[in-house]
C-alpha cells in the first residue's frame, strides 16, 4: 500500500498528452477527448497484457490455459462444467475450445467425461495437477497486479477507478449478471 496523497498538485504529461496536443493543433474542429481516454485504456492494456504473458511464461503456460482453468476452477467443487457451458463464457468458437481441451487433456490438467444421457454433451472436469497450475498461477499473477495497483493508486483512487471501469464495460455487456451467492 503506498503513502500518496490522492490530488497531486502537479500532473506529468505522458505520450498520450502529446498526440491530443498535436490534433487539436492540426484539427481544431474535431473533439479529440476520447484520445485520452481511448488510446490510454489501449495502451495500458497492451501494457498489462505483455506483463501477464511474461509472468505466465514464467510457468510455462498461456492465457488460453489459465482461461478454461479459471472457468473451471471458480465454479466451484466438483469444478467440472460442460464443453459447452465453457464455450459461452470463453468468447472462442467451440472448435477454438474444443482445441484448447485438447491440449489440456493431453497435459493432464483436465478430464473429459461424456454424458450418459446425452452422448452430445461433454462435461470438463479439473484435475488435481489442473488445480494446482491454476490456484499457484492465480496467486502469482493476482500478487503483481496488486503491486502494481497499489504503487500507483490509493485506496480510494482504485475504488472510483473500478467503478468508472465498471459503468463503462456495462455500456458494452449490458447483459452482464452478478452472482449474490
Amino acid at each position: 500500500m503506498n503513502n500518496r496523497t490522492s490530488s497531486p498538485t502537479r500532473v506529468a504529461q505522458d505520450g498520450v498528452d502529446a498526440v491530443q496536443a498535436d490534433w487539436r493543433r492540426e484539427r481544431p474542429d474535431i473533439d479529440v477527448k476520447s484520445i485520452g481516454i481511448v488510446t490510454r485504456i489501449w495502451r495500458v492494456g497492451r501494457y498489462l497484457d505483455r506483463l501477464r504473458n511474461d509472468r505466465l511464461a514464467v510457468w510455462e503456460t498461456d492465457r488460453a490455459t489459465i482461461d478454461i482453468l479459471g472457468m473451471l476452477r471458480r465454479s466451484g467443487a466438483p469444478y467440472r462444467q460442460s464443453a459447452g457451458q465453457l464455450t459461452k463464457h470463453a468468447l472462442i468458437t467451440s472448435g477454438g475450445v474444443s482445441q484448447r481441451l485438447d491440449k489440456l487433456e493431453r497435459a493432464g490438467l483436465i478430464t473429459r467425461h461424456l454424458d450418459v444421457n446425452d452422448r452430445r454433451r461433454v462435461d470438463v472436469e479439473l484435475t488435481a495437477d489442473g488445480m494446482k497450475l491454476i490456484d499457484s498461477v492465480l496467486a502469482d499473477a493476482l500478487h503483481a497486479d496488486n503491486d502494481i495497483l497499489d504503487e500507483v493508486f490509493t485506496e480510494e483512487e482504485l475504488e472510483a477507478f473500478c467503478a468508472l471501469l465498471r459503468k463503462f464495460m456495462l455500456h458494452f455487456e449490458p447483459s452482464a449478471t452478478v452472482r449474490t451467492d
